[in-house]
This record gives structure tokens, C-alpha cells and sequence, in this order.
């Protein structure tokens, strides 16, 4: 591929090589034909190292008013001495990709009287490209020229700039995933777990998916929760295991499906860990390897009965004094509330606490924001549950969903946990990010 040195071309009117709009219609009156790279100024490209070459495609648009014109364009690579006046003008230190690391199919664009554009595949040996020194930013800087109609100078060339990564595949859900299967319904359930690529695939191969119990133990210690290991005989994995990915296909589901008859009302972790991909030069992302794919299994809500709760079953480690009485949960009037402390100083997160009847295992919970403003509405409750008062077990954390308004009401799904006697509402954070928060009604029903 021939190099050109476009000192004067690329500099003379002080042309900007920051990537411009699509913009066909321009200099339409003053141009019969007048030619451009779609894609111009600096353009960062994502490559992949899959033992094969990647062929990127970049457009030339025809455009002016006679857009029924042929015409013929070449496509030519700047010299070293171009790119360092770039490198000086605009504060970069840019250096050329070696040549042996690309491969320009076209040096010469013919366009038809029906063609408005073209492209020219611009090939790069991503191997080679990987092994080349981290210490400088490589660009490939392509130009038009040698064309008997206009070439637009603001758009006559482009800086390809590649960053050759080594291809990865990993879970689309990772971390803790809930999921909530209710006894009302089916006694089988499929859940689907994503596994994905970053870039389109051109291949063939398997991906394989294992349990792993140590995620699930790691989960509880860090998180203080207690949840249990979803039993072996509840659940199987599609393929056992085993994610057939075929071309054009970027991402599969693996499918764990869960059978309700072998479990008790409890919150179950399937601790899942992608552990192989048989495609060659494929690794397998550490950081999203992993799934604590969670699995509720709760009595339908029409199980579940009012609690006739009266205000002695109420407690807070955070009452204000000057204002909103526990009481005011349960008069039924949306215009008073229950305000937690705000004028004395509380150590610690701002809790209201439930005295049940009776030892449950199930539970939903109703309120209402006060009806002024939303400002002391929660954005983060924990729920947990005791036998004694003392030795309090995670039932959940709402993060999302909650109202944050004025007079907006909101009702919990149903939650299952160890057996309750005494159930704490946490508020971590209010929507103002204090402490304190208002709730003018509310409401639970059990199992």
C-alpha cells in the first residue's frame, strides 16, 4: 500500500480531525461529486485475538449534486512524517501500525453511477497486533486521494486506532440473582441463566457450567445470611451442564429447571461457576464466572392472613419525640405517620419492629409514604426475623421498587425465611440519603 505525505493537504486550512456527523447534504450547491470517509477523524476499534485475521469495514460516501456521477477515489496509507505533524498539532503520540500487521484490500475505489458509497475491508492480523510493544498507541491513518471529482478535507481521512483483547466468555448475571417461585402455579419451573460473548460469533464450541458450593459459603459469611444449598434432586442443568454455542449465536442460555415438590418454603442458592470453554484461544472472564442463582420458594399470597396488629406490638430503637407516635401506623388516617428520630441522635440504622402472634415463616408487608413529601421515604430496607428478639436471621433486602413520593403505597412480595416470632424492619437509607424515615400507615400479613 502506497504512503502519502498530505502535509499541506491535511494542515492548510487548519482541519479538524475530530470524527464529524454523517452529513450528506454538505457543500451540495458548490460540488458535482464530492467523496468522504463516513467514519472519519480518530475511531478506536475493539479486535479480538482468535487466532484469525479481523476484517473491518470502512465506508466512503459519494455525495454533491450529481450524485449519478462515476467517479474513482484511492485509498493510501499516511506517511511517518504526516502522522508526526498530527502528533504535534494535536498533543498525541501516535505511532504507525507496523505494515505487516494490516492488510488494505482496496487501494483504489470505483464508484457507478448508482453507487452513493463503498466500502474498503481493512484486514488486521490481530495476532501480530497483540504481541506489539504496550509502551505505544498504534493507529492505522488512511486517506483519500487521487480522485478527478472533490474530496471533502474534513472527512478525507481516518485514524483507525485498534486494542486487541483476548476474546472472553462469561456469565450475563452474576452475583446474586433472585428469583421467586410460589407454590400456586406449575410444579415445575425453567429459569435461564445467560452465557455471552462480546463479539459476534463465528464459531462452534461448548461452554461448560458447574456447581460450586464455596460461592454459596462465601455468600452467606459476607452477606450474614443463612440462605440454603438448593437440593441436589430439586433441579437439573440443560445438557448437564454443557452450553452448545453455534455461529451467529453470541449468547445461550443455560436452563435450570426446578422441581417444587422437593422442597420445603425456604430461600435456596444454586452457587453456579462457568468452568470451560472448548473454543482455542477463548478464556473464561474471572470476573463474571460466577452466580449465586437464587431460588425463593414461597406459599402463594393467597395463603397468607392479616395480622391484627395493634400498636403494643410495635417497637423502635429510634422514636421521636417530639413528633409521630407508633400508634399512627395503625389509625388508618394517611395524614399522620410515624416519624423515627430526627432531633435526638441514634447509634446505628432506624428500625420498626413486629411482635407477631404466632411463629411464621412467611410473610408480606404493606405502607405508605407520608402523605406530604417522599423526602424520609426508604430506598433500602432489610427484613430479618428472630424466635427470641436477640438472634436476628436475613429474610431480604428491597434496594428497588420502593416509592419515593408522597402518599404512594407500596406491597412486599411474598418472603420466606427461618421460623419468626419477631420480624425487624431495617431502613439503611432514606431518598434524601439521611437516616430517619416517615411511613404514615402500615401493614403485614403471614404464614
Amino acid at each position: 500500500m502506497k504512503k502519502i505525505g498530505l502535509l499541506s493537504l491535511l494542515f492548510a486550512c487548519g482541519v479538524s480531525f475530530i470524527a464529524c456527523d454523517d452529513n450528506k447534504d454538505e457543500f451540495l450547491s458548490d460540488y458535482n461529486t464530492i467523496l468522504y470517509f463516513k467514519e472519519s477523524g480518530e475511531h478506536p476499534l475493539t479486535l479480538y485475538k482468535t487466532g484469525e485475521d479481523m476484517a473491518y469495514p470502512v465506508t466512503v460516501n459519494k455525495a454533491g449534486s450529481d450524485l449519478a456521477n462515476t467517479t474513482s477515489v484511492g485509498i493510501n496509507v499516511l506517511d511517518d512524517a504526516a502522522l508526526s505533524t498530527y502528533n504535534a498539532t494535536y498533543n498525541t503520540d501516535y505511532a504507525r501500525l507496523p505494515e505487516n500487521c494490516y492488510e488494505i484490500q482496496e487501494n483504489k475505489l470505483n464508484f457507478n453511477a448508482d453507487d452513493l458509497y463503498k466500502l474498503v475491508n481493512v484486514v488486521f492480523k490481530t495476532d501480530l497486533i497483540y504481541q506489539l510493544s504496550s509502551d505505544k498507541k498504534y493507529v492505522l491513518p488512511i486517506a483519500l486521494s487521487e480522485s478527478k471529482d472533490s474530496i471533502n478535507q474534513k472527512k478525507s481521512y481516518t485514524l483507525l486506532i485498534p486494542t486487541v483483547l483476548i476474546p472472553t466468555v462469561y456469565f450475563n448475571q452474576t452475583g446474586f440473582v433472585s428469583n421467586t417461585f410460589a407454590d400456586g402455579g406449575a410444579e415445575q419451573a425453567t429459569f435461564k441463566l445467560p452465557i455471552a460473548l462480546p463479539m459476534k460469533n463465528k464459531w462452534t464450541f461448548d461452554c461448560k457450567v458447574g456447581m460450586d458450593a464455596s460461592l454459596l459459603d462465601a455468600y452467606n459469611k459476607e452477606q450474614e445470611t443463612d440462605y440454603a444449598l438448593l437440593p441436589e434432586n430439586a433441579y437439573t442443568l440443560s445438557g448437564n451442564g454443557v452450553v452448545p454455542f453455534t455461529t451467529e449465536y453470541s449468547q445461550k442460555d443455560l436452563e435450570i429447571m426446578v422441581d417444587r415438590t422437593k422442597l420445603v418454603y425456604g430461600n435456596y442458592v444454586l452457587p453456579l461457576r462457568l468452568t470451560d470453554c472448548t473454543q482455542q484461544g477463548f478464556v473464561i472472564d474471572p470476573e463474571k464466572d460466577a452466580c449465586l442463582y437464587g431460588i425463593s420458594y414461597v406459599p402463594d399470597k393467597s395463603k397468607l392472613k392479616s395480622v391484627a396488629l395493634k400498636a403494643d406490638m410495635l417497637s423502635s430503637n429510634a422514636v421521636e419525640p417530639s413528633e409521630g407516635s407508633l400508634a399512627n401506623l395503625l389509625d388508618g388516617n394517611v395524614e399522620t405517620f410515624f416519624h423515627s428520630a430526627w432531633s435526638v441522635a441514634v447509634d446505628g440504622n432506624h428500625y420498626l419492629q413486629v411482635a407477631l402472634p404466632t411463629e411464621s415463616t412467611a410473610l408480606s408487608f404493606n405502607y405508605t409514604t407520608r402523605s406530604a413529601n417522599g423526602n424520609a421515604a426508604p430506598v433500602e430496607i432489610i427484613i430479618e426475623g428472630s424466635m427470641d428478639g436477640v438472634s436476628f436471621s436475613k429474610i431480604n433486602t428491597l434496594d428497588s421498587g420502593l416509592p419515593t413520593e408522597g402518599k404512594q403505597s407500596y406491597v412486599s412480595q411474598v418472603m420466606v425465611g427461618k421460623p419468626f416470632k419477631i420480624v425487624r424492619f431495617t431502613v439503611t437509607k432514606n431518598k434524601t440519603g439521611g437516616k430517619f424515615f416517615v411511613w404514615s400507615e402500615f401493614g403485614m400479613k403471614i404464614f
